[in-house]
């Protein structure tokens, strides 16, 4: 019933978002991307006309969609209540359709994200003691 998500950390140019990802092994990519809905750009105050960069092709479930792509102009941090991972740069994908953030099979390796279980949604880091294991987060919807 559920799947990996976790709670994520995104600094965009100067505002800084908590949010929910979903870990999304099907969004394959070279480097590390995150994928936001353009309604959590709106709903921050983030004006896209204030990033930089080009607009790209991408093949989903759905079909071929362009979306506006901001190389390296995103700061990603996994935010645990024991611990916080990381602050990878990643390309930030902007969405006109996608509801939920999605976090890239490259940004998942870069956090360290290990997936346990899909169907329950049990993951753990890949320091994490052997026994240790997590749950996900409910959906957030944008």
């Amino acid at each position: 019933m559920l799947a990996v998500r976790v709670r994520v950390r995104l600094k965009i140019l100067d505002k800084e978002i908590i949010t929910t990802a979903l870990v999304n092994s099907g969004f394959e990519t070279d480097e590390p991307q995150i994928l936001v809905p353009d309604r959590l750009l709106l709903a921050n105050g983030i004006e896209v006309s204030r990033l930089s960069g080009i607009t790209m092709e991408y093949g989903t479930a759905g079909g071929t969609i362009t979306m506006f792509v901001a190389k390296g102009s995103c700061r990603v941090a996994l935010v645990e209540p024991d611990r916080v991972v990381g602050d990878i740069v990643a390309d930030l994908v902007i969405s006109p359709i996608e509801r939920e953030v999605l976090i890239s099979d490259a940004l998942g390796e870069e956090l360290g994200i290990v997936i346990l279980s899909l169907k329950r949604g049990l993951w753990k880091l890949k320091d994490d003691p052997p026994d240790r294991v997590r749950e996900s987060y409910p959906p957030q919807l944008w």
